[in-house]
């Protein structure tokens, strides 16, 4: 299923599937840091929704949902090692 990314978000994904890890850490690093500094765990991503052209996403955080763009869930999936589902209406 294409979706298009942004470069940023493009580059982070490939440095984390490549093991490149830069010398200070990236957003998405700093966010897998805060999830696990506050004792949290992601689940899985679902790309829940497809409207006017533009994907919608949500994290699954323990037992809390939390909106996000795709292009972030998959890059946060990435580094969690966790599923990406779509959903079927999408």
């Amino acid at each position: 299923m294409p979706i298009i990314i942004g470069a940023f978000e493009a580059q982070s994904i490939a440095l984390e599937i490549e093991g490149i890890k830069p010398p200070r850490p990236l957003t998405h690093d700093l966010m897998k840091n805060i999830v696990e500094t506050l004792g949290s765990e992601l689940l899985e991503i679902l790309i829940n929704d497809l409207r006017d052209g533009t994907f919608y996403a949500q994290l699954q955080l323990d037992s809390r949902e939390v909106d996000a763009r795709p292009s972030d869930a998959i890059a946060l999936a990435v580094r969690f090692g966790v599923p990406i589902f779509v959903a079927e209406n999408v």
